[in-house]
């Protein structure tokens, strides 16, 4: 479960593009590297000068660290078995330095003498007999936390490598501020939750102060014992330096009342106990990393999901602010074309304009009829339907339509009835086998205006030169005369009705393009960011998932 859980991690980083220089990116590397191990790590922290190196030696029963120099560890040195006392260093060049002893501790693993560790050390790994060791277990030897930045980074990300923290203190000057801060941000807040506390130097107080001590410090390891075994306490009182000495003399009475016997028990046990569930072990750590990533996580997904929403909220508003143009752009187009279908609805023609065309044709004033009754009207609204076109081209940005361009019938045609009771007349003119009225009437309408008037009502006096017999009042005012007349101006209203209907018929089907268009917005919804949102969100459900499963 903990692979499957370091694998969500991972991608979650991932996603959320977290640096591996930064502070998360390093810890979940630092766990990577950890799941990967198959020792078990103690690592031995607490301020500069507490005791860890001197604790340590005690341990093993050897001067293996270095605890004479002032300042002392300026590296995290790694204890491991091997068959023979041996060190090796690894620098950042990947250069090896090895040696049969530790004395090349003292210029690789110290502080210098402006208590800075060497930058170019990458590694500090010392080998040493220990049947303690030989069951898999390592050993950290921490820089001191009371000092610089760079030692207290070392020791934050080596504390969350380990499986098992013991935690030094000095009991003279006991969980300063800086202390306490380190358990809570190092240790409690990182998912650290099992520390073994050493008091050391309780020797040097008096058996009250001692009892003291113990109380005030049973009160705070309370908090980190949740994976120990039962009947093991988190607590112990060893006094380093007078353990070291006892073991290095072989003193069983000292050894024994330094209390490092009983520290050493304990570490057996836990580091038995734990080993077998070593994946258990772990997991705390793990979860605390995923509870800041889940963090990461839905900070990520809230902002994401608001942006997407905010581009949805403005595509919406954008279309619908489209949606109503095109509303109001068809319904004035629609508007100014039905206007026009009803003014050349020929019923309407003929009750509206038959009669007054009849007078006009008959008077030769068929032109100032046209130019007064029909030519403002379809100027009027073919200029009303093209601005609706050109709106909706320049607010659509769709390609120009060619224009509504209606174009007037010819004029009217009177085709004059022959008398039925007169002689045919004399063929002796140009103008033999034609109507006379027809052909002054014609005339009238070619040569136009006041001169064309008077062509056409001279039409009784060419048709009584060319018969012989007719009299102008009685052609004027015959029924069949006026019916001639009648049938021209209903013959033009019906052309002005089926031409001005099929030049609008044919409108309508090129312009649909430009006045029902696919409506297209600016604002789009990024797939990308949508993509993402799915694998972010995706991400959270796997690692809340395997956290608590």
């Amino acid at each position: 479960m903990n692979s499957s859980l370091l694998t969500h991690l991972q991608t979650a980083a991932s996603k959320l593009e977290i640096e591996p220089t930064s502070r998360l990116g390093n810890d979940l590397q630092t766990l990577v590297n950890k799941a990967d191990r198959s020792n078990y790590q103690i690592a031995v922290f607490g301020p500069f000068n507490h005791g860890k190196s001197t604790l340590l030696n005690a341990i093993l029963g050897n001067k293996t660290l270095p605890i004479d120099l002032i300042p002392t560890t300026g590296a995290a040195i790694k204890v491991v078995y091997g068959e023979k006392l041996a060190t090796k260093i690894t620098l950042t060049n990947g250069q090896v330095i090895s040696a049969k002893n530790t004395d090349i501790l003292t210029e690789f693993a110290t502080l210098d003498d402006d208590r800075r560790m060497r930058d170019d050390v990458l590694e500090v790994e010392v080998s040493f007999p220990h049947p303690f060791l030989q069951t898999g277990v390592e050993l950290i030897d921490l820089p001191g936390t009371n000092d610089r930045d760079e030692q207290d980074k070392l020791v934050r990300d080596r504390l969350l490598a380990a499986d098992l923290v013991v935690n030094v203190l000095d009991v003279r000057k006991l969980m300063t501020l800086g202390e306490r801060e380190h358990l809570r941000d190092w240790l409690e807040n990182r998912g650290i939750n099992t520390v073994v506390f050493v008091a050391n130097f309780t020797n040097m107080l008096e058996p009250e102060e001692q009892r003291e001590i113990q109380h005030r410090l049973r009160f705070v390891a309370e908090s980190f014992r949740s994976q120990l075994p039962p009947g093991i306490s988190n607590l112990y009182r060893v006094d380093a330096l007078p353990a070291l000495r006892a073991r290095l003399k072989g003193d069983d009475a000292t050894l024994h009342t330094s209390g490092l016997s009983s520290f050493i028990s304990a570490l057996q046990s836990i580091v038995s106990h734990q080993k077998e569930e070593l994946a258990e072990v772990r997991l705390p750590v793990l979860r605390s990393i995923g509870s800041e990533i889940q963090q990461l996580l839905q900070a990520q997904i809230a902002n994401l999901s608001t942006k997407i929403n905010e581009n949805i909220a403005k595509r919406e508003r954008e279309l619908t602010l489209k949606r109503q143009a095109q509303q109001l752009i068809q319904t004035g187009w629609e508007t100014s074309l039905k206007e026009i279908e009803q003014w050349v609805y020929l019923p309407n023609l003929i009750s509206f304009y038959q009669s007054p065309l009849t007078t006009a044709i008959k008077r030769g004033e068929f032109p100032n009829w046209e130019s007064s009754n029909v030519r403002p009207r379809l100027q009027h609204s073919q200029k009303e339907i093209n601005d609706w076109i050109a709106k909706a081209e320049s607010f659509f940005n769709t390609p120009s339509v060619e224009p509504l361009t209606i174009d007037l019938p010819e004029p009217p045609e009177v085709l004059l009835p022959e008398p039925s009771s007169s002689p045919p007349p004399t063929r002796t003119s140009s103008l033999e086998g034609f109507t006379p009225a027809a052909i002054a009437t014609g005339l009238g309408w070619v040569l136009g205006g006041p001169l064309g008037a008077v062509v056409a009502g001279s039409a009784t006096t060419i048709a009584g030169k060319m018969s012989g017999e007719r009299s102008p009042n009685l052609i004027d005012n015959s029924p069949e005369i006026f019916a001639a007349y009648n049938d021209a101006a209903a013959d033009y209203l019906l052309r002005l009705n089926t031409e001005i209907v099929e030049i609008i018929k044919a409108y309508r089907l090129r312009a649909i393009v430009v006045i029902n268009p696919e409506i297209k917005v600016d604002c789009q919804i990024d797939p990308q960011e949508q993509e993402k949102l799915i694998n972010l969100k995706q991400c959270l459900t796997d690692i809340s998932f395997h956290s608590e499963s």
